[in-house]
């Protein structure tokens, strides 16, 4: 099918029949171009900027049942889908900000409430916490609104019910100098995430230029694949529409495995979560500064030549105050070694940490018995302070591990994600609400684009991630905001290093009383934890 994003210019709230003209005359042109499913961002009538409830009662606005025969008339008339953002009145209760669809009739078939309610929002709007999947002649349709995409619960939902088509009403809000330059997390690595996680479409539209005076928008409307690529992309400061063909039989749904038993912190309530407690811990910033590094190193004929190159690389780092060192997912030969080899890595490896002082995460075949688990081992100083078994365990010649674990180390609280699970952005948000300052994420050889998925984690989860990855996988090191503190070449033996204030992850505000915690809504996100799910 053919789906328009339609760019258009803000309007203050004392120009919203302005802004709603324009609206009406943008979807005029998309249509000419064919599209099947026209896409308007948030609040598109009256604007997003409200000033207050009262204001917004006396500004003259256009009933809520004449606005939406507008829009479905629209429909009607070029025979389109249509989502437009809108502001909606609830008898009896406070705004909701919503998405509308319109089916070709004109019909509006269904609606979406913003959930995660951004910085003023919460001023006038009520939150939503339904995320319905609507079935229509093109496709599964799933509907959220800007904020919601940095939530991963809600996209999950909607890809747990089947949805082929995200649509995303945005109203990306940005800062800067450069208009050329403007941009937003969400547009940049979120979204994408979004995409891929879940095995989706995504197809998002938002506005240019400022509104009041204050909120500037980025643009950047965009077509977002199932493999998390953007297929096209509009200017960042210029009204336009954007048409793309999809195909939404390519959407295959969440692309690893889930482990719904494991996640069960999800759907628990917030005050009852370790990190509740913490983030009323008070800690000094000066004492939680630790310096960590991630090797990306290349393949080797043994596990014996492997740990050579270790050596060679923890004597290096260790002269440069490095006390914690996270190696790649990949050992060569691990997955064939037998037991005495395996204990015999071990022992060198723990003897490595001794001898150097440091801390190290390393990631091979653990042996209990019969059995055999993909294991990241974290020793201290030779000391095994955490060992975590990879939940997530697809390969019959491995058990899987039993729960998403959180070790209390001299290094600060660290969680631990192994290989394809940072895919899964259930991983990282229990470790996060498990009480985990930083994320170790050793990984092995993908295609996956893991550092995208990793500054996501990091910046959705307000955590530090260390992604460290075989030669050319894009290791990297994140903070809590997604910005890259270190990254390594692509195809070059490398480590690299920075300092991690895990205090910084105690502060999990993304706009005023916009929180990763707090505006969390769990007993909305029960799908996640159901059995059931895929």
């Amino acid at each position: 099918m053919k789906v328009a994003c339609i760019q258009i210019a803000a309007y203050d709230l004392a120009h919203a029949e302005a802004g709603l003209n324009r609206a009406l005359e943008m979807i005029d042109e998309a249509a000419r171009d064919g599209a099947d499913l026209v896409v308007l961002p948030e609040c598109s009538y009256p604007a997003y900027f409200l000033r207050g409830e009262r204001e917004y009662a006396e500004a003259g606005l256009r009933p809520w049942d004449e606005i939406a025969a507008l829009f479905g008339d629209k429909a009607r008339e070029h025979r389109c889908h249509l989502v437009a953002g809108l502001v909606q009145p609830v008898v009896g209760q406070r705004l909701m900000n919503t998405a509308v669809l319109f089916d070709p009739h004109g019909n509006a078939i269904g609606s979406t409430a913003k959930s995660l309610l951004w910085h003023f929002d919460q001023r006038w709007f009520t939150p939503g916490t339904q995320y319905d999947v609507f079935e229509t002649s093109i496709g599964k349709l799933g509907m959220l609104i800007c904020a919601d995409g940095r939530m991963p619960e809600i996209a999950r939902v909607l890809a747990l019910r089947d949805a082929q088509v995200i649509v995303d009403a945005t109203a990306w809000v940005t800062g800067g100098s450069d208009r050329a330059a403007l941009s937003n997390p969400q547009f940049e690595y979120m979204i994408p995430a979004r995409a891929l996680e879940n095995g989706v479409w995504v197809v998002a539209a938002n506005k240019v230029g400022i509104e009041a005076d204050t909120v500037l928008y980025c643009g950047r409307s965009c077509v977002v694949d199932p493999n998390g690529k953007k297929v096209v992309v509009a200017s960042p400061d210029r009204e336009e529409v954007v048409v793309c063909d999809i195909d939404p039989s390519m959407a295959q749904g969440v692309p690893v495995r889930r482990r719904p038993d494991a996640y069960a912190a999800i759907a628990q309530p917030t005050a009852g979560q370790p990190v509740a407690h913490l983030l009323r811990e008070r800690v000094a910033p000066d004492s939680a500064v630790v310096r960590m590094a991630a090797f990306q190193l290349a393949d080797r004929p043994s596990i014996g030549a492997y740990l050579r190159r270790v050596e060679e690389m923890l004597d290096t780092v260790s002269r440069q105050d490095v006390r914690l060192v996270v190696l790649p997912g990949t050992m060569p030969g691990d997955a064939d070694s037998g037991v005495a080899e395996a204990e015999l890595a071990l022992t060198r490896l723990a003897e490595l940490s001794t001898r150097f002082g440091c801390g190290l995460a390393a990631t091979l075949t653990e042996y209990d018995g019969t059995l055999r688990y993909r294991a990241c081992f974290l020793w201290d100083a030779g000391k095994l302070v955490g060992k975590y078994r990879k939940v997530h365990q697809d390969d019959a010649g491995y058990r899987p591990g039993d729960e998403l674990a959180v070790f209390e180390t001299a290094f600060g609280r660290l969680g631990i994600m192994l290989d394809e699970e940072g895919l899964l952005p259930e991983v990282s948000r229990c470790l996060m609400l498990k009480g985990a300052d930083t994320i170790l994420w050793p990984a092995w050889a993908s295609h996956w684009p893991l550092q995208m998925l990793a500054r996501s984690r990091a910046d959705e989860n307000k955590v530090h991630v260390v992604l460290a990855a075989p030669f050319g996988g894009g290791t990297a090191i994140l903070n809590p905001s997604g910005a890259v503190l270190a990254a390594a070449l692509p195809h070059v033996e490398q480590a690299i290093a920075a300092q991690v204030n895990w205090a910084f992850a105690r502060y999990k505000e993304m706009a005023p009383n916009t929180h990763v915690v707090w505006s969390r809504i769990p007993k909305a996100y029960k799908a996640l934890t159901d059995y059931r799910s895929k």
